[in-house]
């Protein structure tokens, strides 16, 4: 529980620090994304024209994947070509990913028990994407892949969240 209460404290700080930085003439978004099997909260800030921060709160594994459900807080840089067509954009980046993820019940033979598998997960993160932002509301929608490794706990190619659809209002 408590990784869990540090992973959203950390995009509590990030969200904090893109309307901070909103303040100063960044473009801040916030909205949801969804993916096959979960989905969460995002929030993205523009540091200039072409860079910008994403943070992430995603569930995965809702809908029985492999391994059981994750809660993991993303960090992500990104960067945006922007497309002759100024509302689409290419984007393409990295980051970090923490959190826990609930590997189902163990049974742990020296006690002749079975324990709830919780682990903590850590890891890196790469995206590429595609996002459409609307010329007269401040809606872009986006659609993007975003593999992942863990190297804490089962360390190798981590399947939640990897695809996913996000809609978000522009507060700027």
């Amino acid at each position: 529980m408590k990784k869990v209460l540090f992973s959203f404290g950390l995009v509590l700080t990030a969200i904090s620090a893109a309307t901070n930085v909103s303040a100063k003439g960044g473009k801040v978004g916030l909205g949801l994304r969804a993916t096959p099997d979960g989905g969460g909260f995002v929030a993205k800030m523009f540091l200039d024209k072409h860079l910008a921060f994403e943070g992430q709160l995603n569930a995965g594994g809702i809908t029985g994947g492999w391994g059981g459900p994750s809660f993991n807080a993303v960090g992500l840089l990104t960067y945006h070509i922007i497309l002759p067509n100024p509302s689409w954009r290419i984007f393409m980046g990295g980051g970090v990913h923490a959190g826990v993820w609930d590997r189902g019940w163990r049974y742990v033979s020296k006690e002749g028990r079975y324990i709830d598998d919780n682990r903590a997960i850590f890891g890196i993160d790469a995206i590429g994407g595609v996002e459409y932002v609307f010329k007269k509301i401040p809606l872009g929608l986006s659609a993007d892949v975003k593999p992942a490794v863990n190297f804490l706990s089962e360390s190798g190619f981590f399947d939640h969240n990897v695809v996913g659809v996000s809609a978000r209002f522009y507060l700027r």
